[in-house]
């Protein structure tokens, strides 16, 4: 890299910090670390790949004597009842706010949770009370909430303000807020399944310049979805760009922290963290 280009990298490393300083200012609030005191056990976070089908039907003894981590739609599965997460993740918007899928998810998650359950979503969701007024009627979810503000800038100011929780790597993915959220928690090794993230194979473009995906997770009964993208492809890709850089500042900051992020989910695309196989 030339001297010019150093310049320009630092002033736009300089100009992120500003902006995600302003950003945090605007949108991050003061919360409450979690604080409750935890065996020395391993974390495994449960994305919603579908590769982790095959872990919970025959690989699940990996998960025997381990703290799990789930998200979004996991709550309308049977696996649910039957691997009892300790935590569970939310991250999209429309979970809180559009009252189709708040009545989908939040019922049934009031429904089957009869263990203690540990609930976190971002500061944002404050706002909305119907699912907050759900989720009271349960004995045994507690809610956290942690800020998703997204973070750029020098390292030294992202990892200042990671270690207080102000913020976090852009959480194109909820695995991205999931990992920040577990590197606070008293947990040494956390595992990552399930993050396929193999968009790359998913999405096409047909004779009339439409980009199509084909979605696919862990609980679909139905195979594949092929969904017609909003998107044009260059955005699509710009979008996974952010994701991919932002496991590896996820990597990054663990290591600072010197915690361990290991991902053994066959075949995933995520290029950031130590990979191992459980077969």
């Amino acid at each position: 890299m030339s001297g010019l280009e150093q310049l320009y990298a630092k002033i736009g490393e300089v100009g992120n910090s500003l902006l995600s300083f302003f950003r945090i200012l605007l949108l991050s609030k003061k919360i409450t670390p979690f604080s409750q005191s935890i065996e020395d056990k391993e974390l495994v976070v449960l994305g919603n790949g579908p590769s982790l089908r095959r872990l919970l039907s025959d690989r699940s003894s990996f998960l025997d004597g381990k703290d799990l981590m789930m998200v979004n739609f996991s709550a309308t599965t049977e696996d649910f009842c039957k691997f009892r997460p300790k935590f569970y993740l939310l991250m999209d918007p429309d979970f809180f706010k559009i009252d189709t899928i708040r009545q989908r998810l939040f019922v049934s998650m009031v429904d089957k949770t009869e263990w203690e359950m540990h609930l976190f979503v971002p500061v944002s969701a404050r706002k909305h009370a119907e699912w907050q007024e759900m989720v009271s009627r349960s004995p045994y979810i507690r809610i956290h909430w942690f800020n998703a503000t997204p973070v750029e800038g020098s390292v030294g100011f992202s990892h200042f303000c990671f270690k207080r929780q102000l913020g976090m790597p852009r959480p194109r993915n909820v695995l991205v807020a999931c990992l920040m959220v577990a590197l606070h928690l008293p947990y040494d090794t956390i595992y990552l399944a399930g993050a396929d993230h193999s968009w790359m194979k998913e999405i096409w473009v047909d004779e009339n310049n439409v980009v199509n995906e084909d979605r696919a997770h862990f609980y679909d009964k139905g195979g594949t979805q092929r969904v017609v993208s909003s998107h044009k492809l260059h955005e699509l890709l710009h979008s996974m760009a952010i994701a991919f850089r932002s496991y590896h500042e996820v990597e990054a900051y663990s290591r600072k922290i010197r915690k361990r992020i290991v991902n053994i989910t066959p075949g995933s695309f995520i290029d950031a963290f130590t990979k191992i196989s459980i077969e």
